[in-house]
């Protein structure tokens, strides 16, 4: 019976192991907590996914290459976004 305690997981603990999981390792028993939670419950299923293309959608954007124009000073860009905004009017 205790074991069972152990491996039973509330969902909000296995959200929380989700997001360990994709900045860290998990122990063996949190992956097997991890693993028996999700054969069980399909809303935790679908925040894993979800998740899962969150984090490769972030990894994406950290290879895409910055716009010279966002590199700038702040001062300096908000002048030439001013500027362009007084000749379209």
């Amino acid at each position: 019976m205790k074991m069972m305690q152990k491996l039973m997981l509330p969902c909000k603990a296995a959200t929380g192991l989700m997001e360990k999981k994709h900045s860290g390792e998990l122990s063996l028993l949190e992956k097997i907590q991890l693993h028996f939670h999700t054969k069980m419950c399909e809303a935790c299923r679908r925040y894993e996914e979800q998740s899962k293309l969150i984090e490769r959608w972030f990894k994406s954007r950290e290879k895409a290459p910055v716009s010279p124009e966002l590199e700038q000073p702040s001062e300096e860009l908000e002048e030439r976004i001013l500027q362009r905004l007084d000749t379209q009017h």
